[in-house]
């Protein structure tokens, strides 16, 4: 039941799946792999099944020629199921900016619901299974064929924006 799900577990799974993103999108493989099980299973419709760390290696190159991707999880849901195993459904929106061989630039916007059921392992939830399910994708072309729709100019302050450590983030988030 709903009601069976202590604000601690909420707590863990909601930061679990915040740190799967993250990792995703900082190119951080520790960060993206901290909630899932070594032996979890993953299946993304149709397009992957494996382990997490067979995903992270199919996924890896594949982002990394990207200029941009950004993920986002909404609407986590999180329940007991009828056989006592906590599970969440939880929205995901990714952006993915591409740039073709002719320079064109465009978003790609994927939406879907990653559902997932979580285990007690050595203390702490970790993700012992999930489908991904894709609802809807769309791609918007830039008219742009330049960085400025990557990287918009600002008079203001820069911050550091990388896919890695050096992002501005790192900053506060690992000091």
């Amino acid at each position: 039941m709903v009601y069976d799900v202590t604000a601690e577990e909420r707590n863990q799974i909601s930061q679990g799946l915040y740190a799967y993103c993250r990792g995703l999108d900082r190119f951080d493989r520790g960060l993206a792999l901290s909630p899932f099980a070594d032996d979890a299973r993953l299946v993304y419709s149709g397009i992957f099944e494996g382990s997490p760390a067979e995903f992270m290696d199919w996924i890896w190159p594949i982002h990394a020629r990207m200029l941009v991707h950004v993920h986002r999880v909404v609407n986590i849901f999180i329940e007991r199921n009828p056989a006592g195993d906590l599970v969440s459904e939880s929205y995901v929106q990714v952006l993915l900016r591409t740039t073709a061989d002719d320079g064109t630039i465009s978003d790609n916007i994927g939406n879907g619901r990653y559902i997932d059921r979580w285990a007690d392992q050595d203390g702490r939830l970790v993700i012992v299974e999930r489908d991904y399910v894709r609802d809807a994708t769309r791609a918007y072309p830039h008219e742009q064929k330049d960085l400025s729709a990557v990287r918009p100019e600002s008079s203001g302050a820069a911050l550091a924006w990388a896919r890695d450590e050096s992002d501005a983030s790192y900053r506060l988030l690992r000091a």
